[in-house]
């Protein structure tokens, strides 16, 4: 894969909404809207909110069958979920003499209870109750 430099789109909002009415009235109701809110002091780490939504790609895996999503265009390959992030980690990075601030952008998502057979052999004994 070749390598993609990406620059951030980073905006200081003067308003008086909080984080979360900004985020309800920007993407209520779209798919893949995250939400990031640190909940921390302001005066340190808890200045910064992060909100987003439509991604460029979804990565879902099953197992090792992997489905990319780009838009309307799906593809599938095999291998441990970990790794193609890893490799997608390597080919979108951005810029690094972009402001600082403690997120920039990049993968953004959560992993589920079922990885953990990717990092140490656990038997296999729950039932696939979603199919």
């Amino acid at each position: 894969m070749v390598k993609e430099l990406r620059y951030p789109l980073i905006e200081e909002i003067d308003t008086e909404l909080s984080p979360l009415d900004a985020f309800e009235l920007l993407f209520e109701g779209k798919h893949f809207s995250f939400f990031l809110d640190s909940g921390m002091d302001p005066g340190k780490l808890g200045r910064y909110s992060f909100i987003g939504s439509s991604p460029f790609l979804v990565l879902t895996s099953r197992g090792s069958e992997i489905t990319l999503t780009r838009g309307a265009e799906k593809s599938s390959l095999r291998g441990t979920p970990f790794d193609v992030l890893n490799n997608f980690l390597g080919v979108y990075h951005l810029d690094s003499s972009s402001p600082q601030v403690p997120f920039l952008g990049g993968a953004v998502g959560y992993f589920s209870y079922d990885l953990c057979h990717f990092i140490e052999r656990l038997p296999g004994t729950a039932v696939d109750d979603l199919r």
